[in-house]
């Protein structure tokens, strides 16, 4: 609601009065949002293309000749621009123009209302031939004369009575360089210009606060006459409001009844006078052209509203409704300021989708329809938020995922808060960024956002892990700064591509290990690759169930099911074999078990995840009691995942650990080690053929170890890895090498388990 001051504050808020005139600063930056106004006109002013008007300004003042721009920050610029040729001036020092005039005055003080020395600029004529300022002393007016606001060639100046908090309104023509002053015929004391708003071409409202003898009024001014053309006192439970406006047949004011807040409509040179209901906020400023009500609106976008999802204040456009019929149409998209023009015009500093920002003539229809709309300055600035180009992937693999990759949205306008998802569509895993500018910008010219992912995993468990294989869906979200128009979506979808790995169970493309504790629960370790050629180091744990101590025997065989995960099979101790089919999820990497068979309990030792064939499917090899070794093909089908066995070798019963490896030498298969009895390990190279070249020593002491794992390529170099375990806990990694010679480098102790005590480890 609208208050009236107390008497005792009349005086100070007069003086913030002259303040906002002195520099411009009856109305801030507010946006509104809505759909184009009409075209507007092709010429003004006599010229076939509008006129500059600077960024990140905003209209204070405009006459016939041009108009007074006053730019946003702390330390503001004011510059008049003149219509017929686009020329520009900057004017020193705090200074004010005022409403349909091409008079500006400035000062030697902080404030208008503080100088005691005025300079009364005519800019009238272009700047080549502009006369210089006029100097004015107001001490040489009188005693405490204080300037108050300049309509069209008149000055208001503030003269105290004598009586306590009162004073009285004096008007000077400003005419071939000189002041001379006329008394106002009709206008009672501690009657003031209008707070905000209320003039136009020769008439002017004034407040006139309440008194002892009298309630507050409003009171309209004629200028040209100098006389109290009309006079409305409030009704008894009426609260003026501070927003006026005033055009060639209405004069116009908001009112608040009670908690109702009204537009007092008085139709000039008449005794008419109706209340419409007030439509916008109290703080929107009002204006009137011709018949129209005009009103933008004042709304502050506080900056913790723009995340994506955060609601934010509704902003309207700037709109007209007719005193008459109450039509309501809009004629702007943005608005930011507004001053009375000539002719009983309105200079609005917004934008249209079509034209873009700018400053706008409003301007009366001589049949009372609704107003014409027609750009004179222009910014080069886009109104409408879009993106209009984006630089995203399809799809990412390779030297890709290494190094990272850019993301790019070019933007209409670059003053804008800028938001980037990014979802992991198979887990629904997200990310969400604020996006900066690639290079900064003016306000309102297009610019680039740019994001660089380091393609780590969206979860943001903080260990920094390879982004997971699948699709991914990003979705940009700009939203403008002055909350001009609607958020901009804009979405696309890319795919992480890597080769399947022997041991990947999150599809991250990196290895994993899992363990059973002594509780029998199962446990997923991930593991981070460093430089290549570093050794891995833990990725954080997951839980995978409880349960598992009924096996005697675990063991992951790579992709057997035709998945894209690595599968495990369990021999429960009655010599049943299952199956759990990998599933790629970090969270549950297991589907439930099948059964495969039974009668398993005859092998010793069980060994899978190379591929023995050369069929692209991971096999399986196993060891009797008798020494046998037989081969159990691989064949893809989640029920059946095993071919009938064949026996390819004998005499294996001297090896007590078997591990597959994968490809570690580069030949036509996959690889196995074994480890003998008195803990020297050897190396049979796959011939593809479920056959194995003869094998070759690798080397003694691996007798401490309890487990052998292949993990596949675990520090990032391209060749396969293996993972030796001991009853401690403790890991020893083995980086491979790439030749049948020498498969392994020396051993690097290693914790990728977080020091779990276990039972099992493969």
């Amino acid at each position: 609601m609208n208050h009236a001051h107390p008497r005792a504050r009349r005086l100070a808020a007069v003086a913030v009065t002259v303040v906002l005139a002195a520099t411009g600063g009856a109305l801030t930056a507010l946006p509104a949002t809505a759909a184009p106004a009409p075209a507007p006109a092709a010429a003004q002013e006599g010229r076939q293309a509008p006129v500059p008007f600077p960024r990140n300004a905003d209209v204070v003042g405009a006459g016939p000749s041009g108009f007074l721009s006053k730019t946003r920050g702390t330390t503001p610029e004011f510059r008049w621009t003149w219509y017929a040729d686009g020329s520009s001036i900057v004017l020193p020092g705090p200074r004010s123009a005022g409403a349909s005039s091409d008079l500006v005055v400035t000062g030697s003080g902080t404030y208008l209302s503080d100088s005691r020395v005025l300079k009364l600029h005519d800019m009238a004529t272009p700047a080549s031939a502009a006369p210089g300022p006029v100097v004015v002393n107001l001490d040489d007016l009188g005693t405490g004369y204080q300037f108050a606001g300049v309509f069209g060639s008149t000055l208001a100046f503030l003269v105290p009575t004598g009586g306590t908090d009162s004073f009285r309104t004096r008007l000077f023509d400003f005419d071939g360089g000189k002041l001379t002053e006329r008394p106002v015929t009709g206008l009672p004391e501690d009657c003031v210009p209008a707070f905000e708003g209320g003039y136009s071409d020769g008439a002017a409202v004034f407040d006139c606060w309440d008194r002892a003898d009298r309630p507050w009024a409003k009171a309209v001014v004629d200028l040209t006459t100098a006389t109290v053309a009309f006079s409305q006192p409030l009704e008894d439970g009426h609260q003026p409001g501070w927003q006026n406006a005033i055009s060639d047949t209405y004069a116009v004011w908001r009112e608040d009844v009670g908690a109702t807040e009204w537009f007092g409509v008085h139709r000039r040179g008449t005794s008419e006078r109706k209340l419409i209901k007030a439509s916008g906020s109290s703080y929107d400023p009002l204006h009137l052209v011709g018949d129209w009500i005009v009103q933008g609106q004042r709304v502050h976008i506080d900056s913790s509203t723009s995340a994506p999802g955060v609601p934010r204040p509704t902003v309207r456009p700037f709109t007209a409704q007719s005193v008459a019929t109450g039509e309501k149409v809009q004629l702007l998209t943005a608005f930011s300021s507004a001053v009375a023009g000539p002719d009983g015009s309105l200079l609005v500093r917004g934008g249209t989708a079509e034209h873009g920002e700018g400053l706008y003539r409003i301007s009366p229809r001589s049949d009372g329809g609704r107003p014409d709309v027609a750009l004179v300055a222009s910014t080069g600035q886009s109104t409408v938020l879009a993106v209009t180009r984006s630089t995203t992937p399809t799809t990412l693999t390779g030297e890709q995922l290494e190094r990272g990759v850019d993301f790019a949205w070019d933007l209409s306008r670059a003053d804008s808060d800028v938001w980037l998802t990014l979802t992991h569509v198979g887990s629904r895993k997200t990310l969400t960024t604020h996006l900066h500018l690639k290079d900064p910008v003016d306000p309102g010219l297009p610019g680039r956002f740019a994001w660089h992912w380091n393609t780590w995993d969206l979860e943001g468990s903080g260990w920094q892990t390879p982004a997971r294989n699948g699709v991914y869906e990003w979705r940009l979200t700009a939203r403008p700064d002055e909350g001009i128009g609607p958020d901009v979506v804009s979405t696309g979808r890319f795919t992480v591509t890597r080769p399947p790995a022997l041991h990947d169970f999150d599809d991250d493309g990196t290895a994993d290990l899992l363990v059973r504790d002594l509780d029998g629960v199962l446990w997923r370790f991930g593991t981070r690759p460093g430089a290549p050629g570093d050794v891995p180091t833990e990725a954080g744990e997951h839980r995978v169930g409880g349960g598992w101590q009924i096996y005697d025997r675990l063991e992951t065989v790579g992709n057997v099911t035709g998945s894209t995960a690595p599968d495990v099979i369990a021999r429960d101790k009655s010599g049943v074999l299952w199956l759990y089919q990998g599933t790629g999820d970090r969270d549950k990497p297991l589907a439930a078990r099948t059964r495969i068979g039974s009668g398993w309990q005859t092998y010793t030792e069980l060994a899978g995840g190379s591929d023995l064939t050369g069929d692209g499917r991971a096999d399986l090899v196993a060891t009797d009691k008798a020494g046998a070794l037989w081969l159990y093909k691989g064949t893809g089908s989640a029920t059946a995942p095993f071919a009938a066995r064949k026996q390819i070798g004998h005499g294996w019963g001297t090896y007590n650990q078997l591990a597959a490896t994968g490809n570690l030498a580069g030949g036509p298969a996959g690889d196995l080690v074994a480890r003998d009895k008195d803990g020297v390990l050897w190396l049979y190279l796959g011939k593809g053929d479920g056959t194995f070249a003869a094998r070759t020593r690798v080397g003694g002491g691996w007798g401490g170890f309890t487990g052998l794992t292949g993990v596949g390529d675990a520090n990032g170099d391209g060749r396969a890895d293996l993972v030796a375990s001991d009853d401690a806990g403790v890991e020893t990694f083995y980086s491979g090498t790439g030749g049948w010679a020498a498969p392994f480098k020396s051993g690097a102790a290693v914790s990728l388990t977080q020091g779990t005590a276990y039972n099992a480890f493969f």
